[in-house]
């Protein structure tokens, strides 16, 4: 008596290897049929080891247990050198020559411990990619360079997080934003599919944090899947449709103004419904024995109401988002030999933005406070064609595997850009005369005030109520372009012998707008195993990396031209008609005529892993990098003696603000991480990691220093990224096939800045910092900092001073299939999944913002944070 155990033997792109040979528990045997398909019967329950040979590719080892629920999924690589460190058909990575220790691979039942919702999966992914800012994490699909929206869940074979960056297929250095590589199902030699859908009702959602209320939060996702053969064999099809509907609330918590002038807080819950649909379709073709034609399509259209709205944005500055991306991909896999393997992709993506802002009024920016008025992006409209061309070839001998390819991506731009267009009054609070009890200023008394005292005395016509600046764009919101990157790219891992692995590399990179012609950067990485049994594997890197000018700085340095589009700025101007009598100060944006690449990045990396026995692995990392070359912006062209209309060392009243590689850094990273995934009960994967970033570029290009004079106090822990890290994630079987998992993600020590909202030295930049207090100075404010002052004190405050508390994330699933099918021999059988799913379980405060703003109310207070505890259940039926 036993089980049967199935599945399917692929290679990296899904495409199926027949006549693969298999082996279980190194006795019995079997043989790939024509669609990769394999079946061992009779199999005994426990764990037993699968291994896969064939010919061209490494062979392949992983655990698994029986009964096994589900099908077995092979990948096999070419024949590099690759020592498997742990690996099965849940989770796992492998070391290698260009592997920096950070990577993993998530399949089987470890996409199902994932969300199914794409916003939370995106978090979950971008936790797991990320040793700094979530927010340039890369999501690629199917081994497309260019970054785009997550596919459904349900269409995912496996995730590869962090691959082998040290190689020179890959732009970006490790841990300075990560990568997400995902792999969607292909089509299989049977029908088979699925029907699903998950509810989440107002009863089962926490109250969000900040809210005094509890909102009708609730979210509805359903969808199928459908794969199966378009002809008897060599030709199969996949297809997935999801539509969610999430009536979601944004939390307001801000400082305003009541109908009689006095300061109130001010809490509310703000509908931000969406309406998302999602939807894949995958066509193989096996055009031979040795050539393989993928199509595929996929969709996402969005529809996002009141954007923008929280923290301190009241409802008023909210607009709706209509929001689509359309992809069309061809990919063509060729083995010409068992040493020879060729890929050519080509990408068609169509994507687009629609927003309307619910007002078209001049925006109120009162510092620290709250944000009124209309929304600033104005009545935009985004258009883009994106078209991404890869080749790619991989030629293997018996001590080298060498992999050369060429990246070009065209993005053709059409854009209708109108941020700003309505206008922007700024309330920083500073200097104004003392009034007595009727309102009247008492002469020869001033007095330091907030942005929201300076926006009440300007609503009464009070002395001291001009706004502190208007600033608006005028003139043609159109901006077209085509920008054009190309990458080229030759890696080579060579196997001398004795353990050891030798990866070597160089990659060059260029591009039209603006015109990069000067990045190469090599690339070298090591691999030794000390012992024969490969119980202990080093390996250490260096590399340099160069980022790039992507269409968006492109198209945002276009729209401050300074010719089709006019931005000015009007410093104490009169409330409602700011033009009167003023000398506006106009501002451009444009690329030094010197500029290179946007990044230069020279990083070294160390580190190892050790088998534990029994299943455990434990590794650790170090990281070191040096940052120069760096892209961020300078006003060449501020005043001389800090007065907006005051001399300039060019045209006077104009602020010039370069893109210039004047940026540095520095980065070291430690990381260690264990994992155990053979116990047939148990898989567990956790690590922690702390980053120490720190630049004078804010992590921006468009960031700019406090003076263009000098760059005293600019050098600090980089925006956001927070440098303790913890994180890992866990699946545990119970008898009756009852499956808990739970992913979790803490970090600590993120940073924000800490500014005045005045502009004391007049260079176009409300982002002054404040100034430690003379003795004695009765305008001193205490903080945990040291008593300040907004100006006229001593010394430089650093940047980014601010450091936003712990969070903490733990999503959990917990579910339970039901067989419903009685022949157990069955291609597919028929399963009813029930599951019970949370996000922020444990209902943590994750705050995302404190006040900054010194002297406001909120001044280091927090006031925003991600969502309360999210529960959901969930139906699959599968067929």
């Amino acid at each position: 008596m036993g089980t049967t155990l199935s599945g399917t033997v692929r290679d990296k792109t899904l495409a199926v290897i027949p006549s693969a040979s298999l082996t279980l528990d190194g006795s019995r045997t079997e043989v790939s049929g024509p669609e990769g398909q394999f079946r061992f019967l009779c199999v005994a329950d426990g764990l037993h080891q699968l291994s896969a040979t064939a010919p061209g590719f490494g062979k392949r080892e992983l655990p698994v247990t029986a009964p096994h629920i589900r099908d077995v999924l092979l990948v096999l690589q070419l024949a590099t050198v690759v020592t498997q460190l742990q690996v099965n058909n849940d989770a796992g990575y492998a070391g290698s020559a260009t592997s920096s220790g950070s990577g993993q691979t998530i399949s089987g039942s470890g996409i199902q411990s994932l969300a199914d919702d794409p916003d939370d999966l995106l978090r979950e992914l971008q936790q797991l990619a990320s040793g700094g800012n979530q927010a340039r994490v890369t999501i690629a699909v199917d081994g497309f360079r260019g970054a785009s929206a997550l596919p459904p869940k349900s269409s995912i074979a496996y995730i590869e997080i962090n691959p082998d960056q040290f190689s020179a297929e890959y732009d970006a250095p490790p841990l300075t934003g990560g990568r997400v590589e995902v792999y969607t199902k292909p089509g299989q030699k049977t029908y088979h599919g699925a029907l699903f859908t998950t509810n989440g009702s107002p009863w089962e959602n926490a109250r969000d944090p900040f809210s005094t209320s509890k909102a009708a939060i609730g979210k509805q996702l359903y969808g199928f899947e459908l794969t199966g053969p378009v002809r008897k064999t060599g030709s199969d099809f996949a297809v997935t449709l999801e539509h969610r509907i999430m009536n979601n609330f944004a939390v307001v918590d801000a400082v305003t103004l009541n109908s009689s002038g006095d300061v109130v807080s001010t809490v509310a819950n703000v509908s931000t419904p969406q309406s998302l649909w999602l939807g894949t379709a995958r066509l193989d073709w096996q055009l031979g024995t040795k050539n393989t034609f993928i199509a595929s399509y996929s969709a996402n259209v969005n529809h996002l109401q009141n954007v923008g709205v929280g923290g301190t944005s009241l409802a008023e500055t909210g607009y709706d988002s209509g929001q689509y991306e359309h992809m069309f991909r061809l990919s063509d896999v060729t083995t010409a030999s068992a040493h020879f393997m060729h890929e050519a992709r080509l990408s068609l993506r169509w994507d687009g933005q629609t927003d309307t802002p619910d007002s078209t009024a001049p925006q109120l920016q009162v510092a620290g406070t709250f944000t009124g008025g209309g929304a600033t992006i104005g009545p935009q409209r985004l258009r883009e064609l994106n078209i991404e061309a890869d080749d790619d070839a991989i030629l293997t001998t018996k001590k080298h595997t060498l992999k050369f390819g060429t990246q070009m991506m065209v993005y053709d731009e059409r854009q209708q850009l109108t941020t700003n267009f309505n206008g922007t009054y700024t309330f920083g609070g500073g200097t104004a005369p003392v009034l007595d009890s009727n309102g009247s200023p008492i002469s020869g008394q001033t007095q330091t005030i907030t942005g929201v005292e300076q926006y009440r005395r300007a609503l009464l016509g009070l002395a001291g109520g001009t706004p502190t600046a208007f600033s608006n764009v005028a003139g043609s919101p159109e901006v077209d372009f085509t920008q054009i990157q190309d990458a080229l790219y030759i890696q080579d891992v060579w196997s001398p012998g004795h353990a050891l692995h030798i990866a070597y590399g160089l990659r060059y990179f260029l591009e039209n707008d603006p015109v990069v012609l000067s990045a190469i950067t090599p690339r070298l990485g090591l691999l030794w195993s000390p012992d024969k049994n490969n119980r202990w594997t080093l390996h250490a890197h260096a590399g340099m990396f160069t980022g790039s000018f992507d269409e968006a700085t492109d198209a945002e340095v276009r729209r401050e031209d300074g010719v089709a589009r006019l931005t000015s700025t009007i410093y104490n101007p009169v409330y409602g008609n700011p033009f009167a009598g003023a000398t506006p100060i106009n501002s451009l944006r444009r690329f030094s005529p010197r500029i290179a690449i946007d990044t230069n990045w020279m990083t070294e990396n160390i580190g190892g892993t050790c088998t534990l026995g029994h299943g455990w692995n434990l590794s650790a990392d170090y990281h070191f990098g040096r940052l120069w070359n760096a892209a961020r912006s300078v006003n060449i062209n501020s005043p001389l003696n800090d007065v907006p209309t005051g001399p300039r060392p060019g045209t006077p009243n104009w602020n010039v603000l370069q893109v210039q590689n004047s940026g540095q850094g520095l980065s070291n990273v430690t990381l260690v991480k264990i994992e155990q995934d053979t116990l047939k009960h148990i898989q567990l994967f956790f690590g922690g990691m702390r980053v120490k970033l720190v630049d004078d570029t804010g992590d921006s290009t468009f960031f700019t220093p406090q003076s263009s004079l000098t760059d005293a106090g600019e050098f600090a822990q980089s925006t956001g990224n927070p440098v303790w890290n913890l994180f890992g994630n866990g699946t545990f079987t119970f008898p009756s096939d009852i499956e808990f998992s739970g992913n979790f993600n803490a970090s600590r020590d993120a940073r924000y800045n800490i500014t005045t909202g005045f502009d004391n030295n007049g260079d176009g930049d409300f982002n002054d910092r404040p100034q430690f207090a003379l003795p004695g100075d009765p305008s001193a404010i205490a903080t945990r900092y040291g008593l300040l002052v907004p100006t006229g004190g001593t010394g430089v405050f650093p940047r980014n001073k601010g450091v936003l508390p712990w969070t903490f994330y733990l999503d959990t699933n917990l579910q339970h299939s039901f067989t419903l099918t009685r022949d157990k021999k069955a291609a597919h059988q028929q399963t009813l999944t029930l599951n019970l799913r949370s996000s922020n379980v444990l209902n943590h405060l994750n705050v995302t913002q404190v006040g900054g703003v010194l002297a406001s109310p909120l001044f280091g207070l927090p006031f925003s944070a991600d969502n309360g505890r999210r529960v959901e259940g969930g139906l699959r039926y599968s067929f």
